[in-house]
This record gives structure tokens, C-alpha cells and sequence, in this order.
């Protein structure tokens, strides 16, 4: 049974984006796929061309269509609710993202929350994140660099003999689909090395934070530009944050612009009190798609901090950032991660 709420706590309705959109490309992938099912027989397919292929083809259209539509559906039913600080709390806290020239959106979650072992607690990159695209890739590339490569081989066999075509399939394959996994491997493990960290301390200590220094974009050459995507190879800020400065952690939308893609977002954040200048500085910590688990683990580092939890993903704030969105300028680098 869920606590009460505490004071100054209410309960916002997370709102997720692109739904409608997703809603009507599963409907329509539904739709074909049990329209082929029904219509296999009456297409008279040739006697070389096995009946059961037709009917595995609608049926994986039927099935892409099903997995959209469903999560759509619950989305509308049964959406994410997230405790949160009320809108009287740190009001003068903007609702807006931070925009970050290099910043990376990731399709899923990139951070955990974890005992480091001596009293204190870690928010730090997810260990299993990076080891589950290994296990991807080397899952889905093996099995398709085998097909590939005995498919060129029979094809190679029509002017060369087993042994020649063999090598001539298995060294066309590694050129094209080998050197591409590795290139998608790399741009992973790339990423992954530009995530930031946040040391919390048993006892009320002072906060470690390690993140990336923003890129300048307006004086990198195209050696630079290579070793960030490929190596992750940026300079990076070790910043002293005295626990006391710490006034609250937030959860931001942003309809994330490139000058090529456009991305909807969650920026995790951590709010400070007010410097000797009167500003106020928050510090991005995390951007991912992952809108629920995002509020889910902002929420619990909010509780580990001891500081209110700001919400502003719900309907309203995305529909303030839509708003935002359309005058901000795109960044020139950064892009998305799946």
C-alpha cells in the first residue's frame, strides 16, 4: 500500500510524449498484419514459394503492431504517477532543461543509485547497461554475420569453388557487417565514458561530482570531433559540493534539437542554493527517454540528499518546453544513443 503523502508532497501524472504517434503506427502495423493473415489463402502465392513464409510475414507485422499499441494503451489506462515537491516549494527554481553542447540522449536508463560499501551511497553509470549492449551485439552479430556470410558463399559458389567461396563470403563480411558492429560498439562505449558520477558521503559529507566539461564546439577541429564520438574522449569538471548548498534534485523535459534530429527528453538535475551572486546553478546529471525510471531514481536520490524532489514533466511542462523549443537554438553537437 503506497505511503501518505507527506507535507508539501503532492502526486503529478507523468506525462509521455509521442504517444498518439505510437498509438497509430502500432493500429496500422496491427491492422496490415491481420489483413495479410486473412488474405494468405486468397493470394495464391507460387508452388515455390512456401505458404507458412506468408504467413510468418503478417504475422510479424501483426506482432510489431501489437507491442506499440499496447504500451500505448497503458500509457492512457494506467499512467506513471510521481511524488513530488509542491509547486510552493523553490518556486523560483526555472522549470526549464540546461541545455549542454555534446549532450546525449539515452533510449534507456544510464545511472544507478548504489551502497558504496563504506555508509554512503554512489549515483553512478548503470554496470549492467554497458554489458547488456555487449551482449547484444555479440547476439544478434554472430548469428547474422554466419547467415550473411553462408549466403554469399552459395552465392560466390555459382564461380568458384566451396573453399574459395567460403573465404570470399567470410572476408566480404567481415569488411562490411563485422566493420560496422564495431563501429556501433565503439560509438557505444563512447558514450558511456561521458556519463557523470556523483559521490555522496556517509555522514553529511561534501558531495563529489565528475561530469564532462561542455565541448567548444566553435574552435574543435575534425580530430576532436572523431575522438569525442568514437573514444569519448572529452575533458571532464571533478567538482566539491558542500552538502549544505545543496537545495533540491529535478527532473526537467526537453524537446532536445540537433541540427539533425530532434529528440523528447528527461534531464535529471541538481539544484543549488543561491551563490554570493544571487544565482542560482544546477548541474545536469542525467538525459535520457526513459521518462518513469528517470523519475523513479531522481526521485530516490532526491530522499538519499534529504531535499525536495521538483517535478516538471507532467502535461503542462511539456507543453511549456514545446513553447520553449521552437526559439531556443539547436545545438551543434551532441545526438542520441538507443
Amino acid at each position: 500500500m503506497p505511503r501518505p503523502l507527506s507535507p508539501n508532497e503532492v502526486e503529478s501524472e507523468m506525462f509521455v510524449p509521442g504517444r498518439r504517434f505510437v498509438f497509430v503506427i502500432g493500429a496500422f502495423f496491427l491492422a496490415v498484419g491481420i489483413a495479410g493473415l486473412v488474405s494468405v489463402d486468397r493470394l495464391a502465392p507460387r508452388p515455390a514459394f512456401p505458404i507458412w513464409i506468408a504467413y510468418a510475414f503478417a504475422a510479424t507485422f501483426a506482432l510489431f503492431g501489437v507491442i506499440p499499441l499496447g504500451w500505448s494503451l497503458k500509457q492512457w489506462l494506467r499512467p506513471p504517477r510521481v511524488r513530488h515537491a509542491g509547486p510552493d516549494v523553490l518556486p523560483d527554481v526555472a522549470g526549464e532543461p540546461v541545455p549542454r553542447e555534446g549532450s546525449v540522449v539515452h533510449g534507456r536508463l544510464t545511472h544507478e543509485l548504489v551502497d558504496d560499501g563504506q555508509g554512503g551511497r554512489q549515483f553512478r553509470p548503470a554496470v549492467q547497461l554497458e554489458r547488456n549492449d555487449t551482449r547484444f551485439i555479440l547476439g544478434f552479430g554472430i548469428p547474422f554475420l554466419s547467415l550473411f556470410a553462408g549466403l554469399l558463399a552459395r552465392k560466390f559458389h555459382d564461380d568458384f569453388d566451396w573453399a574459395m567461396a567460403a573465404t570470399l563470403g567470410i572476408g566480404a563480411t567481415l569488411l562490411c557487417g563485422g566493420t560496422a558492429l564495431v563501429l556501433i560498439a565503439t560509438l557505444m562505449r563512447a558514450s558511456y565514458r561521458r556519463l557523470g558520477r556523483l559521490d555522496i558521503p556517509a555522514g553529511g559529507g561534501d558531495l563529489q561530482l565528475d561530469v564532462p566539461e561542455e565541448p567548444n564546439v566553435d574552435r574543435a577541429d575534425l580530430a576532436e570531433g572523431l575522438r569525442w564520438a568514437f573514444v569519448g574522449d572529452t575533458k571532464r569538471q571533478q567538482l566539491t559540493i558542500p552538502r549544505e548548498m545543496v537545495a533540491a534534485v529535478q527532473l526537467c523535459p526537453w524537446k532536445f534539437r540537433t541540427n539533425s534530429s530532434t529528440t523528447w527528453a528527461v534531464q535529471g538535475l541538481l539544484v543549488l542554493a543561491p551563490a554570493a551572486d544571487g544565482r542560482r546553478h544546477r548541474l545536469p546529471l542525467l538525459l535520457t527517454s526513459d521518462y518513469a525510471r528517470a523519475a523513479r531514481l531522481m526521485h530516490q536520490l532526491a530522499q538519499t540528499l534529504e531535499v525536495p524532489f521538483l517535478f516538471h514533466a507532467d502535461a503542462a511542462g511539456w507543453q511549456a518546453e514545446e513553447a520553449r523549443s521552437k526559439t531556443r537554438p539547436h545545438l551543434k553537437c551532441g545526438g542520441t544513443q538507443s
